[in-house]
């Protein structure tokens, strides 16, 4: 048996509507791809309207648990499945992330290089070159985001935290999550070879893009709400102010060469935002 076999992980994945995905996401978590891996579960919480995930997994993974989410958001989402989780480390990963050869092994590698440490987070990577400015991928090369995407939490810590922060509904959990480690003062470790893939999304209101509108400025304002006397990126018009200079400066060259100004409109439109943020941010923390 594997010498990190007194680990033993929950991985927990959120899903809606986006069972092939899903499937996808299964797949690159099989023994046979993880070989050599500790133990561990595969926990799905799913909050679709449809059946057609609980009945995939019901089919094709038979040692996947199913079950219902809260539907009331990711945060529920991910909440709902740590409570059936039974592992001492439960791994948050999204459905549509792609798990990396040697994905969990590296993470129980870490957990024991590293005595103490009680959150880790991992490499997400893009299936390939940006093709056009209108579609996202979460990458995250270097640590220091703890997107839930990717993240290995100790369960205890989590419980004892609150779990994620259910009011917000669609964005800023992890962020939230990752404000409340840093006033606990709780260092985390980035784990490079804990590895998933990560395929470009559209940033269009299409598609399997089911977030609202503007739904980043108000979970931004309830992140304030929550912490007034927040500093750092989410805290400083100024920040903002040089996000969207620098977009301008950088990003937009990039756009209108390689991209051939494919998704130039989604660019504007970012650039708008960030001088939109920039605003309301000085009027809700900067006066205060």
């Amino acid at each position: 048996m594997n010498k990190e076999s007194n680990i033993f992980f929950s991985v927990v994945i959120p899903t809606y509507e986006r069972p092939d995905d899903l499937k996808v996401c299964l797949q690159s978590l099989s023994e046979e791809v993880q070989r050599g891996t500790p133990p561990y579960e595969i926990i799905v919480s799913d909050d679709s309207k449809s059946d057609i995930s609980k009945i995939l997994v019901e089919k094709e993974f038979c040692n996947v648990s199913w079950g219902k989410g809260k539907q009331n958001g990711p945060a529920g989402n991910r909440n709902a499945g740590v409570e059936r989780a039974k592992g001492k480390w439960i791994v948050f990963l999204d459905d549509d992330c792609i798990a990396q050869e040697g994905y969990l092994n590296a993470y129980a590698k870490a957990i024991k290089a590293n005595r103490g440490m009680q959150v880790f987070e991992g490499r997400i990577f893009a299936d390939r070159p940006r093709k056009t400015w209108a579609e996202g991928c979460p990458e995250n090369e270097h640590g220091g985001m703890l997107w839930t995407s990717n993240l290995c939490v100790n369960r205890k810590l989590f419980l004892e935290m609150g779990g994620l922060d259910e009011r917000f509904e669609i964005a800023f959990e992890d962020v939230d999550f990752a404000h409340r480690l840093r006033l606990r003062r709780i260092n985390s470790k980035f784990v490079f070879k804990a590895s998933v893939c990560h395929p470009w999304r559209t940033l269009r209101q299409k598609g399997n893009n089911w977030k609202q509108k503007g739904y980043a400025l108000d979970a931004l304002k309830s992140f304030i709400s929550k912490h007034p006397n927040t500093s750092g990126f989410h805290g400083s018009s100024k920040t903002y102010l040089v996000s969207a200079v620098r977009m301008i400066i950088k990003d937009l060259p990039i756009c209108i060469v390689s991209l051939k100004c494919r998704g130039i409109d989604i660019l504007v439109l970012q650039i708008f935002q960030l001088f939109r943020t920039a605003f309301h941010v000085r009027f809700l923390v900067d006066n205060k």
